[in-house]
């Protein structure tokens, strides 16, 4: 869910490339993969990527916010 500031301004909402729901960029991570042998930016939600969601062609860490 969007938060207040994100309502009115769009360029502050991304969709989740796992769970495809949209939320404030407050709350997402950036996690790069590769699609058809090209590096790309997967915006994803925190709870996601908590979750162990990972792009196709993910090759790195990602810490969790709350540790």
């Amino acid at each position: 869910m969007p938060s207040e500031k994100a309502k009115d301004n769009k360029a502050l909402i991304a969709t989740c490339a796992a769970c495809q729901k949209s939320f404030s960029t407050e709350i997402m991570v950036a996690l790069t993969g590769c699609e058809d042998g090209k590096r790309r930016q997967y915006p994803v939600c925190v709870a996601c990527a908590d979750e162990g969601w990972r792009p196709p062609g993910f090759s790195g860490l990602y810490r969790s916010r709350s540790t």
